[in-house]
């Protein structure tokens, strides 16, 4: 299983999805900004290690924020605020 490399660069939607779509074995393009993540093979393992990745970035995320919705949208709203520094 491959992990994302930190780097300092903010996140961008279209980084989130890749990493995603890596860490899952899946192309960026197939998986749909609301579609189930759990359903695409993301559990909570590979979250983990996602998570652990971006904090890196200097975010401070926690599991249980992202748990609940799993979809790109969701995970991209709580990071944009996040970034935002809400």
């Amino acid at each position: 299983m491959s992990t994302p490399s930190a780097t300092s660069a903010p996140l961008t939607l279209d980084r989130i999805r890749s990493e995603i779509a890596g860490i899952i074995h899946e192309s960026p393009e197939d998986i749909g900004l609301d579609d189930s993540l759990v359903d695409w093979g993301l559990d909570s393992l590979r979250l983990l290690n996602l998570i652990t990745a971006w904090n890196q970035t200097g975010l401070q995320l926690d599991m249980s924020e992202l748990a609940g919705q799993l979809t790109l949208n969701a995970i991209w709203k709580v990071i944009r605020q996040r970034q935002a520094g809400a």
